[in-house]
């Protein structure tokens, strides 16, 4: 499983409210608590959660890392309209944190929260099971130090 089932049964079910309207945006913002942690992995598992809730068509990804190697950020801008912010750090925090913004042409979702991911029973290893469809871009485009366009 590369995408943790309850963010994405927690995402699917505000979204289909309706009350958000049409998703235009979305920032997401991670913490893991080991500061070894594959970064470029956890960054992928999000933006397959991501990409999953706002049917993504692919288009141009930047990614950025900090000197220090514990902090990622990812801007995706889709062909189909959506941004995506993802920032994923590690080594901060004694356990999983997750914050995350959906943004609607009616309104917003906030999951936030230091309890969130514990409720969700979001454990650090489900964010190490990417899948390479995401998680080569990002390393690519990392490699490269520019913007790469995603097929």
């Amino acid at each position: 499983m590369t995408t943790p089932a309850p963010l994405q049964e927690a995402l699917d079910q505000a979204v289909s409210t309706g009350k958000a309207g049409t998703i235009v945006s979305a920032r997401l913002f991670l913490q893991l608590p080991d500061a070894a942690a594959d970064l470029a992995s956890a960054a992928a598992v999000l933006a397959e959660t991501a990409g999953s809730l706002m049917q993504l068509v692919p288009g141009w990804l930047t990614v950025r890392q900090h000197a220090s190697a514990s902090h990622l950020n990812l801007l995706l801008h889709a062909d189909s309209g959506p941004l995506v912010s993802i920032s994923v750090t590690g080594g901060v925090v004694e356990a999983v944190e997750l914050g995350l913004v959906v943004i609607g042409n009616h309104g917003l979702i906030r999951l936030e929260g230091a309890e969130l991911a514990a409720e969700m029973g979001l454990l650090p290893e489900v964010f190490l099971e990417a899948a390479e469809d995401w998680r080569e871009p990002i390393t690519g485009a990392l490699a490269q130090g520019a913007a790469v366009r995603l097929a």
